[in-house]
């Protein structure tokens, strides 16, 4: 029996950090001959995480408690939001309950105690999610399995670095950490063309994790909640108030109630909507699948609407969102380009719903990415 081991960012209140690590789990298990297990260290969010002095952020500052308190407060006081929680208890409990259906390694409270004591493996696999993105506010050096003895087969799949360029000193750290890998690859092209343009290893682009699965599959274990009434699902990865008054209007023009699906929010501002904060992966699905319309910033609910084929589904790039690489890699690839959303919000009702998809065709595409991570994984894992 082969052991793998895989290290991503899983045990997260986030949907597509859940779905992903749990996509990828599901199929390595699934393969003949295969035991898989996810590595379960510890980020800093996370209770009874241990700091470590030697291992520290690039770019991103260290994960604060007072910081996310000051940051909360501040965009209550710009009516930005209110009626703010931390995540919900119920959603917790139910990401709780699905994160059950991972085989966890015992768990690594802090990276020092990782290096010390390595789990042991066959294969060592750097999952997908933004793992090797420098701005994240933890150290990347265990996503590039450094702690892994030597001689030990290292593979990535579709790891994500996020952002459109390296520093001089990142370069040469990524250069030096992938050297010893025997098969990379990444989810975006946009990485992929980074990566080649200062290491020797070819470079793979493939299908973010979720894409492993077939549709069938995810909507077998979609929980639908809320079919009896027409409704747009608006999704924000944080709290957006120019894209909650912007699906405002388009609820309005089109007379199809609003959820929003935010974590962070107890209660609506007004009544023009509905709160949801309860939900967990399998709601998160779906939410999305019986929707008319998804009008999300997530790169993730964007994959799920796509998945799932909802009716119709647009997505938005704030100026300030310095992570939109992977979006416009994804609409690039399924040909959805035109369910981008204008930087002004502009558009109308009308607009949006005479844009339709071809799930024909989606679902070609689909298959030919599905395919091409297939291979890349048989082969990687050999």
């Amino acid at each position: 029996m082969l052991r793998v081991g895989i290290l991503t960012i899983h045990n997260s209140p986030n949907y597509g950090a859940s779905l992903q690590s749990y996509a990828l789990y599901k199929y390595i298990s699934q393969q003949s001959g295969i035991e898989c297990e996810i590595i379960d260290l510890h980020r800093p969010h996370e209770d009874g995480y241990v700091k470590s002095k030697k291992f520290v952020p690039y770019r991103g500052k260290p994960f604060s408690i007072k910081r996310l308190i000051k940051s909360t407060l501040q965009k209550i006081l710009r009516h930005e939001s209110k009626n703010v929680t931390y995540y919900s208890i119920d959603s917790k409990c139910k990401f709780d309950e699905f994160n059950k259906g991972l085989n966890l390694s015992r768990p690594y409270w802090g990276i020092d105690e990782l290096y010390a004591t390595p789990p042991c493996y066959d294969i060592y696999m750097t999952g997908s999610d933004q793992v090797w993105n420098p701005t994240q506010p933890y150290c990347l050096e265990p996503y590039f399995l450094t702690f892994v003895p030597k001689g030990k087969k290292k593979i990535s799949y579709a790891s994500s670095i996020g952002v459109t360029e390296l520093l001089e000193n990142e370069k040469q750290d990524f250069r030096r950490w992938l050297s010893s890998y025997g098969a990379i690859s990444v989810r975006e092209h946009q990485a992929k063309e980074l990566l080649a343009s200062f290491i020797e290893k070819p470079v793979v682009q493939v299908a973010d994790p979720t894409f492993l699965l077939d549709s069938g599959f995810w909507k077998k274990i979609a929980v639908y909640s809320r079919k009896s009434e027409p409704y747009i699902l608006l999704f924000t990865v944080g709290f957006d108030s120019n894209l909650l008054q912007f699906a405002i209007k388009i609820s309005n023009e089109s007379g199809l109630r609003l959820i929003y699906l935010n974590q962070l929010l107890s209660e609506p501002i007004d009544r023009s909507y509905e709160v949801v904060n309860d939900a967990g992966p399998r709601e998160f699905l779906g939410l999305i699948a019986h929707a008319e319309m998804v009008i999300t910033d997530s790169y993730h609910a964007t994959v799920f609407s796509l998945i799932m084929e909802t009716k119709n589904f647009y997505t938005y790039i704030a100026s300030c969102n310095k992570r939109g690489s992977r979006i416009l890699d994804l609409l690039e690839t399924y040909q959805t380009k035109n369910h981008l959303l204008l930087n002004d919000l502009s558009e109308n009702y009308d607009d949006l719903s005479n844009r339709k998809i071809d799930y024909n065709f989606i679902r070609k595409i689909y298959k030919e990415e599905q395919i091409k991570a297939h291979a890349f994984l048989k082969n990687a894992l050999s």
